[in-house]
């Protein structure tokens, strides 16, 4: 792959959510998109709920541009539903040609404020653009070319009649051309950027409406979980994920120690991709499309082979022929097993929150088969997601076997793919099982609820999940006690990750971080010191404060130590932590804080 990359300082101007990403790909709030019809083109749109001056009988403008030559200035209103379009008819527009329709209010008469814009393409049975590429094909980074079938879209949309790119996939999908170019792909996944970065970065740049990766430090991103990559900002003490494939998986710090790029999975580039699946996928939780692989780096598909050096095969996650045991064992076999049990009565499926949110109301006794995972001491239950691959080339699957008969979709066996657990009448003639261990977090705006049982957006497990989906990569961080010194590749004492209790997100973005969006110990950001009290700090105090004192890469979400401090001390996370060092009642569960927190 050539290692020609786009510099930030090109881009304000992609890569994952949000891990990390709370993130979700940015809406249209005006639903701007303009789709062919003919060789006309018809642009519908609707008021912003959230401006509610936009009601039935707001008149817009729609300016259609070519290049900086506006073309015409179209006013229409919205009707009774808030919908409102324009269309062109056929001849108004040069088939083949890049237009930019731009809506503005129409009392906006100097048309200072852009409510919104979107590219615009007609064509026709001919590309031209095409043709008149040289025979050399010199154009690898796709940028001479039309992204193909590029026809009628809404900024990276590029519907016809509401598709999508990434997932929610049609038999008539016209989505596939939003990435892919069939005959003249700049590499070897026929993308129309060379590599992933710059696929991906082609859109979420902030150019297109799509979710921008690389957006200005704002408050929003202040309390999300990926951050931002644009931390370029001069002494902001700025650190990022490099996902530009210039590093191996093998560079990440934790665990991969004496994995080589001979490996296959360590041996990687690391780029968008390693983190979000383009093709979508199950993740994508109360947030929306982020997109998170629910098989990181493809570890699903590596089968695990006890005793071997291979680092590959030592972290894979598909383990064939499991035995199924019917009692937990006290001493390690292999990483992931299965156990059959039988619950008694229907207070035993209540009991667990997963078996009672899939099960629901039982008649009489349940037998399930359920994984467990070495911890470093003990088995203990897992809900990791098992895999199941229905197309090519079937590496990572999951099948229940009576004998060599696969009757994992049988009559009487119910399948909870999302939970790793099966349970039916079927589940006493398992004999053996295949598990393809793959990642399910379901991420949301508020990132407490990753880890705090009494948020009102609490999913169990799902800041064990966060964590597993960081240690795809950073293997030895996941630890199910801080006492636990077993990692995979390494031994040493550890923060306790391996459960929702401390989940890597409360200390790190996923995309990046900087002096902006970092916190003090109490949870104060940026903006929180710039505009509370009666003497809020100067901008300039408020960075030079919140810089970190010993600048990293570790992408911290808080300045400093203070990292350590939100919970180890006075911090905003205190009262929740029986460690911290200073708590007024010695530390003691319960004790209630009365002093005002300073900054």
């Amino acid at each position: 792959m050539s290692k020609i990359k786009m510099s930030f300082s090109l881009i304000i101007a992609f890569f994952l959510v949000g891990i990390l990403s709370t993130a979700a790909f940015a809406k249209d709030p005006y639903g701007l998109k303009p789709v062919q019809n003919g060789l006309g083109l018809d642009v519908p749109f609707t008021g912003n709920s959230a401006d509610a001056s936009d009601i039935a009988g707001r008149s817009f403008d729609l300016v259609l541009k070519d290049g900086a030559t506006t073309v015409s200035t179209t006013a229409a209103t919205l009707d009774a539903t808030k919908k409102g379009k324009v269309a062109y008819a056929a001849g108004v527009l040069t088939p083949g040609k890049d237009y930019v329709v731009e809506l503005y209010h129409s009392d906006d008469t100097a048309h200072a404020t852009l409510l919104s814009k979107s590219t615009a393409l007609v064509s026709d049975a001919h590309n031209t653009n095409m043709f008149q590429t040289p025979d050399t094909h010199v154009d690898l980074d796709g940028s001479g070319l039309k992204n193909a079938n590029q026809t009628g879209f809404n900024n990276t949309r590029k519907q016809r009649s509401g598709q999508k790119v990434h997932g929610f996939y049609q038999n008539n999908t016209n989505s596939c051309a939003s990435c892919h170019q069939t005959h003249t792909g700049a590499d070897n996944n026929l993308l129309f950027k060379d590599g992933a970065y710059s696929t991906c970065s082609a859109c979420h740049d902030g150019t297109t409406g799509a979710y921008n990766s690389f957006a200005p430090v704002s408050e929003e991103n202040a309390h999300s979980i990926a951050g931002t990559f644009n931390v370029q900002t001069a002494n902001h003490n700025g650190s990022l994920h490099t996902a530009d494939g210039s590093l191996k998986v093998s560079a990440a710090p934790g665990g991969n120690t004496g994995a080589t790029d001979t490996n296959k999975q360590w041996g990687q580039e690391f780029d968008c991709a390693s983190c979000h699946a383009a093709h979508g996928n199950g993740s994508a939780g109360a947030s929306g499309e982020n997109n998170l692989n629910i098989d990181p780096l493809g570890w699903g598909g590596v089968v695990y082979v006890k005793g071997s050096t291979d680092k590959d095969i030592l972290n894979g996650k598909l383990f064939k022929d499991l035995t199924i045991q019917t009692t937990v064992p006290t001493t390690q076999d292999t990483p992931y097993i299965l156990v059959k049990s039988t619950l008694a009565d229907q207070a035993a499926v209540d009991a667990n929150f997963f078996y009672k949110r899939a099960i629901g109301t039982v008649t009489g006794p349940v037998d399930v088969i359920q994984t467990y995972r070495w911890d470093g001491s003990k088995y203990v239950a897992d809900y990791s997601l098992w895999l199941q691959e229905k197309g090519y080339p079937y590496k990572a699957d999951t099948i229940l076997y009576n004998g060599t008969t696969d009757i994992t979709r049988a009559a009487g066996m119910t399948v909870v793919w999302r939970d790793g657990f099966a349970y039916g009448t079927q589940i006493a003639n398992v004999t053996k099982a295949t598990i393809s261990i793959g990642v399910d977090v379901e991420t949301t705006d508020d990132i407490a609820s990753l880890f705090d049982s009494a948020n009102s957006k609490f999913i169990k497990d799902s800041g064990t999940q966060m964590s597993k989906y960081c240690s795809a990569c950073h293997t030895d961080y996941l630890s199910a006690t801080r006492t636990n010194n077993t990692g995979v590749y390494s031994q040493a004492h550890r923060h306790q990750t391996g459960t929702d209790a401390l989940t890597c997100v409360r200390c790190h973005f996923g995309h990046g971080t900087e002096a902006q969006i970092m916190k003090t110990a109490n949870d104060k950001t940026y903006y929180d010191l710039t505009t509370e009290g009666t003497t809020p700090m100067t901008p300039t105090a408020a960075i030079d404060y919140l810089k970190d004192p010993n600048p990293s890469s570790a992408l911290k979400r808080y300045t400093g130590m203070a990292v350590c401090y939100a919970c180890h001390g006075q911090g905003e996370q205190f009262l929740s932590n029986q460690n911290n060092v200073d708590h007024p009642l010695g530390g003691q569960p319960g004790a209630t804080r009365t002093e005002t927190p300073s900054h």
